[in-house]
């Protein structure tokens, strides 16, 4: 059983009081956070999920929404944009944010079906990179292919549209002059065992070498119905192995 729980609700409707909860929490991981900053793009987003534990109530985690529209090749695609998130570290495991987000995106697919929406995140941690590479299946950059010049061309309308002054296109980050937030270090640190064992770590190290000091990697990933389905069959897939695979007998 999941110990969060989550709703979906637009930004307009959160109070000032559990705004500053929020805030709060993003301060205990990020050094420099501005409240003023913090709050003006709160409110610049159209919906936010919110987490809560299932017993007490409390709020222990939260990711704001922008719906984004692009415009390519005289064609409209749907995108969204993933801001500030964050979920208390007691809770890192918990599966209920990437089910709650799918389910954000599903309702907005309900209407048409075999639409194809476009997640646009920023990662200036190797956390955030990996819930791209571990819960979708078309997701760019990665280690193992090139960019198509379609998500590209998706990227660079995201950038332009949200972030022109600070995104470097040659180097597809957002590159901040002076101080700017970045994660503590006792975060999410990138050790060389990370490297030599996890690709997609050390991708991100490569792609993002001044993440420590707050640049972000820009990234998209497509989602569509089915992407649940598969979601679901791979982690039944991972408890059958638990349950099936003989546990190895401690030694005598």
């Amino acid at each position: 059983m999941p110990r969060l729980s989550f709703n979906i609700v637009p930004v307009s409707t959160v109070t000032r009081a559990e705004q500053e909860v929020m805030f709060q929490l993003f301060q205990q991981y990020y050094d420099l956070p501005d409240p003023a900053g913090f709050f003006r793009d709160f409110a610049a987003k159209d919906d936010v999920i919110i987490l809560r534990d299932r017993k007490t109530k409390e709020i222990k985690g939260f990711s704001t929404q922008k719906k984004l529209t692009h415009k390519i090749n005289g064609k409209e695609y749907l995108g969204v944009f993933s801001g500030d998130t964050i979920i208390d570290r007691a809770y890192w495991g918990d599966y209920t944010l990437g089910w709650a987000f799918f389910w954000y995106l599903t309702k907005l697919c309900l209407p048409w079906p075999w639409t194809r929406i476009y997640w646009h995140l920023i990662s200036k941690g190797y956390k955030t990179y990996l819930l791209m590479t571990n819960n979708f299946t078309t997701f760019y950059p990665r280690f193992d292919q090139s960019t198509p010049t379609f998500f590209q061309s998706l990227s660079d309308d995201f950038a332009r549209q949200l972030y022109p002054i600070t995104y470097n296109k040659a180097k597809g980050l957002l590159v901040f002059e002076g101080p700017h937030e970045h994660l503590k270090g006792n975060v999410a640190p990138i050790t060389p065992e990370h490297r030599q064992r996890f690709p997609h770590i050390n991708y991100f190290a490569e792609r993002n070498p001044e993440w420590e000091k707050g640049d972000e990697l820009v990234c998209v990933a497509e989602y569509h119905m089915l992407l649940p389905l598969m979601l679901v069959k791979k982690l039944v897939s991972k408890a059958f192995k638990r349950v099936l695979l003989p546990k190895p007998r401690p030694a005598r």
